[in-house]
């Protein structure tokens, strides 16, 4: 976790207006799903800390098997944010970072309702 966090200071310290332009109407819609998907992943990650007797546990190396739930708030607090300077900061890349945290976390949510948890928080 304090590597995280130490990561996500480094990119927070970036000056993310260096290498800006405005975003796209079609970026815009993909930095929109990706803050659903990130939603909602935290919704459901959240719902697995109240249920680890229930056999669920975490697959994020970055949090470890059994996060406690401020542990799971902090890293969505910490990682949303982070995508999306990384995006601006990337502004040629934006896009595609946009769509690959999109994918991955769609991946995540579908996974995690399919086990059975639910949005919670």
């Amino acid at each position: 976790m304090k590597k995280l966090l130490g990561s996500i200071l480094l990119v927070l310290s970036l000056n993310t207006y260096a290498d800006s332009r405005e975003w796209t109407t079609e970026e815009k819609r993909w930095g929109a799903t990706a803050v659903v998907l990130l939603a909602a992943d935290w919704a459901t990650t959240h719902n697995m800390t109240y249920r680890y007797n229930e056999g669920y546990y975490e697959q994020n190396p970055l949090l470890g098997r059994r996060p406690s739930t401020n542990a799971v708030n902090l890293y969505f607090l910490a990682v949303t944010p982070a995508v999306f300077l990384a995006a601006d900061y990337f502004s040629d890349y934006r896009k595609e970072i946009l769509q690959a945290t999109s994918l991955i976390e769609l991946i995540m949510v579908g996974n995690n309702l399919r086990i059975g948890l639910k949005f919670q928080f």
